[in-house]
């Protein structure tokens, strides 16, 4: 196979429990790409947390392993960035050490009670008011407050704030900052002055000090250092840009940098995320505002708790026969499932399913609410409730992306990716309920895609990340909707909500009675 010509880009994903690291030429071929898994510790019920040190010699590890195995040399790659997970409160003191040995991470819900209290005296409406971010446990407003009430010393030895991206790149480059992206979603951010808010500093009462200087994903944040070049193998001096948190990164990777493009990752949760012109709050406070990873545009974000895992716990629990065929044939179990759902009709002969196997958090918020099954008969097959999950997933989705249009936003075109884009009837159904075109991009790491970008924006390859995505983001595959689908299912759509709304006090009513047994 004959070698892309460069220039060449490093994109680098920390994901709470893979970081992978990918090579791309400038015009969006992969050349070669390695990953490692890391581990997440639970040190208590509601706890979570990470070494950072761990992730940072994982990172060296994948790094090393990726150029080992790459058909390129060190010094060819112009230019590297970063993205990863989103919420995590990484500490550094003004040594560059580790002001807390472990970072607590975006699961961790530790602050709940703050939380309820943040609620109760209306603050969580001031910092959903002033950084657009409605309050939950993952965000860093809450750590820091945590902290703060709990382990005081921590912070009052911390220099530097960060996200777990800029900790990785400040062991690349010795430089610490953070990008917009990452600090628009830890409720610390006033999002329309794009600088830390006073205000919401004020009545938490965390330190001003400890917080980064703020810049543009696609900025220049360093060059690798002579220490990380020996752990890494990286050229000493190789540009690196700030980058930008994950799910930002992915739309970017997904090409979504127009307004009215929604990025929709079906992963193990569903993620919408709509570009837009300027930062529209929610006059409900339903879904939440974050910076885009590409100047002068905002994403609209609301997050279903439960997607493709819903799909994958059906196929877990009750399809033993499906895996073994799919063994016999050498093909995914899910390829199985496609085909027996694609012999059940729209609707799925009347069976409807919410997917709220972990409760919902968007449109609503409801930790009691539970998956359901309705409709089902004697005539029911296992292909008519597998299509019935995909068309519930599908549902819930437009039950958040329709809270988006109710504000006046357009979404005119959906990019999706996520294990749900490999499935051609999955992506169709979602065409055909959302009404809308679907496209999916050809590169799946599109994270690190989006990484790549804006390396090559901080590298000067690019002159912009929109002129970057141009370049390197390419479309598989299309999906239009069939009108005549969308029909059937805006009419099945409003039984969905009608049925969840119709239990809505019995999801507390069992919750106390089956918890109470």
């Amino acid at each position: 196979m004959e070698l892309p010509e460069g220039p060449y880009l490093l994109g680098i994903d920390l994901g709470t429990m893979l970081i992978k690291a990918v090579i791309f030429t400038a015009d969006g071929e992969e050349v070669s790409s390695n990953g490692m898994e890391v581990g997440v510790e639970y040190p208590r019920p509601g706890w979570a947390e990470q070494d950072p040190e761990m992730l940072w010699k994982t990172t060296c590890k994948v790094i090393k392993g990726l150029l080992e195995k790459a058909p390129i040399a060190p010094e060819e790659i112009e230019g590297i960035s970063l993205t990863g997970q989103m919420h995590g409160t990484f500490l550094v003191d003004k040594d560059g050490r580790l002001a807390r040995k472990r970072a607590i991470i975006w699961l961790d819900s530790r602050s709940k009670e703050i939380m309820n209290q943040f609620y109760e005296r209306g603050v969580a409406d001031t910092i959903y008011d002033v950084s657009g971010w409605r309050l939950i446990t993952s965000m860093q407003v809450l750590h820091l407050k945590w902290l703060l009430e709990n382990e005081k010393e921590v912070l009052e030895r911390t220099a530097h704030f960060m996200a777990c991206k800029d900790y990785i790149r400040f062991r690349l480059t010795g430089e610490a900052a953070m990008d917009y992206t990452d600090a628009s979603v830890t409720g610390l951010m006033d999002l329309r002055r794009a600088t830390w808010s006073q205000e919401i500093l004020k009545i938490t009462g965390i330190p001003e000090g400890i917080l980064p200087e703020l810049k543009g994903s696609w900025e220049l944040g360093g060059e690798v250092t002579r220490e990380a070049s020996s752990e890494t193998g990286l050229r000493k001096g190789t540009p690196v840009a700030v980058g930008a948190g994950d799910i930002c990164a992915t739309a970017l990777g997904a090409g979504a940098v127009n307004p009215g493009q929604l990025t929709a990752i079906i992963g193990t949760a569903g993620i919408y995320e709509l570009t837009v012109d300027k930062p529209l709050l929610d006059e409900k406070r339903t879904y939440s505002v974050a910076y885009h990873a590409i100047p002068d545009k905002w994403l609209l974000e609301a997050v279903q708790m439960t997607a493709g895992a819903a799909l994958r716990w059906f196929k877990d629990e009750f399809c033993g026969e499906e895996a073994r065929e799919a063994a016999e044939r050498g093909v995914s179990p899910y390829v199985i499932l496609d085909e027996k759902a694609a012999g059940s009709p729209v609707g799925s002969r009347g069976v409807i399913f919410h997917p709220f196997l972990q409760g919902e958090r968007s449109p609503f918020i409801n930790p009691d609410a539970r998956g359901l099954l309705f409709g089902l008969g004697l005539w029911t097959g296992k292909g008519d409730v597998v299509r019935a999950i995909l068309e519930g997933v599908a549902m819930a989705a437009k039950d958040n992306i329709e809270v988006f249009r109710q504000r006046g936003a357009t979404v005119n075109e959906i990019r999706m990716t996520g294990g749900g884009a490999k499935s051609p009837l999955w992506s169709q159904i979602m065409s055909d309920v959302l009404g809308t075109r679907i496209r999916v991009p050809k590169v799946k790491e599109c994270g690190a895609l989006g990484s790549a970008i804006e390396a090559g924006v901080a590298a000067k390859v690019f002159r912009d990340p929109v002129e970057g995505a141009e370049k390197m983001v390419k479309i598989e595959k299309e999906y239009t909707p069939n009108h005549e689908n969308t029909e059937k299912y805006q009419r099945i759509f409003r039984l969905y909500k009608k049925l969840y709304e119709t239990i809505w006090n019995i999801y507390g009513e069992a919750s106390e009675l089956f918890s109470n047994l």
